[in-house]
This record gives structure tokens, C-alpha cells and sequence, in this order.
């Protein structure tokens, strides 16, 4: 991999729990002597990663962009080995995906077509809309919401929906009282990039964007990312349906439209309060920096690298989490076929069949269809229900790689080397540090009472002393020599927001401070002595050694 700058913002590109996401411009995806060569990156900061077949992990190939090239050797390469491609622009509207169709699915696709004359159409709406509410009415309680009897009413609304219209206005009128809830939900963002945030990001306003009115077009960060995670699950959908041989574009409760898979929406209808509880989750446990969000000269927000490439890491989850849906929803398709074929109605004799010639009905001569079934005898099949491997119950999606489960939870853990999932793992680090804080003071305590306490002997005294001493008289060398030092506002304007690129140790290795203090400068809390300028500036041009 190359990278020339150390504040290069994408993290190494890896397969992680089955995921491999190339992002930036120029990306590239090859073959050469039989394995996929992989580059993406910005300008002359460029990544590169090489795979092979067996042995790859990989499951999801995920590309986040607009610009570069793949080779038609690729989509064969990537379908050899059961991987899937799935192309996001930068929008987050998803552009493309590579999947093997399913081999039942010209029969699928046949009673999902008629599924709008046999009624199925409302059965399965309101079933993935029921399930949708019931998610909902959780996210509702965690929100604090007490009164819930309006949207119960809907839910009863819903049971007794006669037409697909009427489960469309149940669905409208409940989203109306969940996204209602969601006003004023905080977003936690680090305090030193409040002020390059526009103010109304501060706090969740509405699902609708200003620019638009729906959800298109986010103008904040809290719809951003859920319109990426929506995307992400939108994909995951529609390779669960193409694989187990349905037809993605023929919606039972999305009205068909052109360039939408209507099918895919309805099926992703019941895990959306899931997405939505994730974002709950990250939202509380998750600190932003400006750097993860970005505005566009329209007003639109867009989530940014790195966090696209960390949300991406969540398709294992709702990869699980649709598989069910799918597998339900295509197995009542083949429940129609079942029963429509026991249903047929035996074929008429031919003395009373007709023949339709041009519009004109035409009765059968008997003699001429009796002689003509003696020259060419055919028998007719009977009636029989559809029955072959193909009616089987579906199988699961195999994984090549099985998420360990998160010690606090027990949900997947997406990263290798993890005891906690992303969203537990917050919490889990604040409270080892408040553990080893615990520890350090009784420490200290213990040791004071058995006898004096070693920090305030003469000794320790004496060296700090001489410490603070020694760092005075550099501190009056370096002011006589530079009369005229930059001001206090530069340093927090040019050099700390470029901090955040590198660690303490890094920090602490460039300067000479302690880790504490190194700390202290890079959340902006304190400014360091301007003698230390050069060796940060130095640090952040990338010049230090």
C-alpha cells in the first residue's frame, strides 16, 4: 500500500469480516495472472491491495464513487468465488450490483406478477408493514415516548386494511408520529468543531429535507446516515431477492416506478427500525469531528471517509437480518403456484371446446378432431402441483466468515481482534479507564497510609521543582530570541485541527511532551508554548521525522 501522507483520511484497504470497500477517485479493479488487483485513493495517495481466489474472505465488494474502471473479468472473478459487487455513488444512492439469479425464478416471478389479481399483494403488505410498526413502536419507547395509544390505533387500522392504499396511509400516518419523536435528537460533536458545523446540526429537526421535502437530499447529519445505511440495506436486499429468484422491480406495496426496485423497498420495510436503532446507538455512543460530514455547496450533507468505510462493515448484519423477509416472501410466492396448480380446472372435452380464429368463435367439428387425434395421438399432462428441488426451503446464504459476538450484547462483531461491537465498545473503554483510574488512586491511597506519601517528598519535590525551573529559563531564552511569536489563534486555527490525524505517542515522539500534555493540545484545551510550534508544524507537514 501506498501513502504518502500521514493524514491520508480512508484506512487501510483490507478485507474486514468479509467486506473489502475501495473508495476516493480512479478506482481500478483488475485481473492480472489470476488475481483481482485492487487500487482506489486520492491524487498520488494511492492504495493497493491484491487477492486470490481461495483464501480471500472476501464476501461484499463495495465501491464508493463515481470514477474509475473495472474489467469485465472482475464481475467472472468476483462470481466465481461467491462474491457480490455493489456500487454506491456518492449520494449513497445505490448505482449497480453483481449477483447470481436464483434458478427458480421464472416461476417466482410469475406469481409475483399475479400476486396484484389474487390478493397476495395486501397480504403481504400489510405482514412486512405490521412487522415495520412493531419495530417502530420499540424504537417509540426508547425514545421516551409514553403516549402510545395513537399509534396502536394504527397498528389496529392496519389489521383491518382492505386495499394496499389503505396499508400506504396506515404506514404515512405512523411515520408522521415516529419521525415526530425523533425531533431534538441530540448529535454528539466534539467541542472544538461546533463552530465549523452549521448550527442546525446540532439537533435532529426533521426527516424531510429542506431542499426537497423527503428524505432525499439530507441536509443533516443524522438523515445522512440514515439514507446510507438505508442504501446499504436497499443492496443487501436486492441481492437476497435476485438470488432467491425474485423479481426486485415488482413492488406489492411500492407502486412500480421507473428506475426503482419497488420489490426491494418492500422488502427492506421491516428491518428500517432496525437501521433506525443502530443509528440510535451510534448516536449515543459515537463523538463526531467535522471531518465525518461534509456540505456541499447546495446545502446537502454527505457522511465522509472514514466513517463510510466503518458503516459499510454493518452489511453482514442486515444481510442476516433480510435473509428471513426474502426466504418468507419467496416462499409465499410458491405457496400460490402450489395453489393455483391444485386449484386448475380439468380441460373441457372437445366436443364442447371452441377455437377462437381472429376474434370469431368457431365450434369444433367432432369428426375432424376425432381424426385428427387418431393421426397424431397426444396425451395431456394432469394437473399437478409444482413439485422439484427447486420448492425446496431456501437455503441461508452461506458466510464465509462468522462475526464473533460481542461480550456486552452479543451482537456480531464486524472488526477482527474485538471483544466488543461498535457499539458497545465506547462504553467498554470508558470503563477500563475509570477501572485502571480506581485502581491508580487506591494505589496511591493505600501507599499514603502505610507511610508518607512518595509524591510530596523532598525528593519529588526537589525534581519538580527543578522541572518547572528549567522550563521557565528555556521559556524566557526562547522569548528573547523571538520577539514577535505568532498568536495563540493561529495555533488552534492551522496546527490542532490537524492533530487528530495522529496519536499520543506520535505527538508525544515529534515534541518532546508528556503523554498528558500532548492530550491536552490536541483536544484544543491548552496551547502548548510557542517554542513548540516548529516541531508540531513540522509534525502535521509531515516534515518531522
Amino acid at each position: 500500500m501506498q501513502q504518502s501522507d500521514s493524514t491520508f483520511p480512508f484506512p487501510p484497504l483490507q478485507v474486514r469480516a468479509g467486506m473489502l470497500v475501495a473508495d476516493g477517485y480512479g478506482i481500478s479493479l483488475r485481473i492480472l495472472y489470476g488475481k483481482l488487483h485492487v487500487e482506489d485513493g486520492i491524487a498520488d495517495r494511492r492504495r493497493s491491495l491484491v487477492l486470490d481466489r481461495a483464501g480471500s474472505g472476501l464476501e461484499r465488494l463495495v465501491l464508493l464513487g463515481k470514477t474509475g474502471s473495472l474489467t469485465l473479468e472482475t464481475l467472472a472473478w468476483l462470481r466465481a468465488i461467491g462474491a457480490a459487487l455493489v456500487h454506491i455513488g456518492p449520494d449513497g444512492a445505490l448505482l449497480a450490483h453483481s449477483v447470481p439469479f436464483g434458478y427458480d425464478g421464472q416461476p417466482i416471478r410469475r406469481a409475483q406478477a399475479l400476486a396484484i389479481t389474487t390478493g397476495l399483494d395486501l397480504t403481504l403488505a400489510r405482514e412486512l408493514i405490521r412487522k415495520k410498526l412493531d419495530g417502530q413502536r420499540v424504537n417509540l419507547v426508547r425514545l421516551g415516548m409514553r403516549d402510545l395509544h395513537s399509534f396502536d390505533g394504527l397498528c389496529e387500522a392496519l389489521d383491518r386494511a382492505g386495499t394496499v392504499d389503505e396499508v400506504r396511509l396506515c404506514e404515512a400516518k405512523a411515520a408522521a408520529i415516529y419521525w415526530n419523536a425523533w425531533t431534538n435528537v441530540p448529535l454528539n460533536v466534539r467541542g472544538r468543531d461546533l463552530a465549523r458545523l452549521p448550527a442546525r446540526w446540532a439537533r435532529y429537526d426533521s426527516r424531510a429535507s429542506i431542499l426537497t421535502g423527503a428524505p432525499r437530499a439530507a441536509t443533516n447529519p443524522v438523515n445522512a446516515l440514515l439514507n446510507y445505511l438505508y442504501s446499504l440495506l436497499e443492496a443487501e436486499s436486492r441481492l437476497a431477492l435476485l438470488a432467491a429468484g425474485c423479481d426486485p422491480t415488482l413492488g406489492v406495496l411500492h407502486a412500480d416506478q421507473r428506475n426503482r426496485d419497488s420489490f426491494a423497498l418492500d422488502a427492506m420495510e421491516p428491518i428500517r427500525p432496525d437501521v433506525d436503532a443502530f443509528v440510535l446507538d451510534l448516536l449515543e455512543a459515537h463523538v463526531f469531528t467535522s471531518r465525518e460530514f461534509v456540505e456541499l455547496p447546495n446545502g446537502v450533507c454527505r457522511v465522509r471517509a472514514p466513517l463510510t468505510h466503518d458503516l459499510a462493515l454493518t452489511l453482514p448484519r442486515w444481510r442476516l437480518l433480510v435473509a428471513p423477509i426474502v426466504a418468507h416472501l419467496a416462499e409465499a410466492f410458491r405457496q400460490a403456484l402450489r395453489d393455483r396448480a391444485n386449484t386448475a380446472v380439468a380441460p373441457r372435452t372437445l366436443k364442447s371446446a371452441r377455437l377462437s380464429v381472429r376474434g370469431i368463435a368457431v365450434a369444433a367439428h367432432p369428426t375432424s378432431a376425432q381424426s385428427t387425434l387418431t393421426a397424431t395421438p397426444r396425451k395431456r399432462p394432469e394437473a399437478r402441483p409444482y413439485a422439484s428441488k427447486a420448492w425446496g426451503a431456501p437455503r441461508p446464504e452461506p458466510l464465509a466468515l462468522i462475526p464473533a459476538a460481542c461480550a456486552s450484547c452479543g451482537e456480531p462483531v464486524l472488526k477482527r481482534r474485538r471483544r466488543y461491537c461498535e457499539a458497545c465498545l465506547p462504553r467498554a473503554c470508558r470503563a477500563r479507564a475509570e477501572r485502571a483510574i480506581a485502581t491508580a488512586r487506591g494505589a496511591l491511597a493505600a501507599q499514603a497510609r502505610e507511610g508518607p506519601d512518595p509524591r510530596a517528598s523532598t525528593q519529588a519535590n526537589a525534581q519538580r521543582g527543578e522541572a518547572n525551573a528549567s522550563h521557565h529559563r528555556r521559556n524566557r531564552q526562547w522569548a528573547k530570541e523571538h520577539p514577535e511569536p505568532r498568536d495563540r489563534a493561529w495555533f488552534l486555527r492551522e496546527v490542532t485541527p490537524k492533530l487528530d490525524a495522529f496519536s499520543l505517542g506520535e505527538i508525544a515522539k515529534a515534541t518532546g511532551l508528556s503523554l498528558a500534555a500532548c492530550s491536552r493540545f490536541r483536544a484544543g484545551t491548552r496551547v502548548p508554548h510557542p517554542r513548540h510550534w516548529e516541531a508540531f508544524l513540522a509534525l502535521v507537514q509531515g516534515d518531522a521525522s
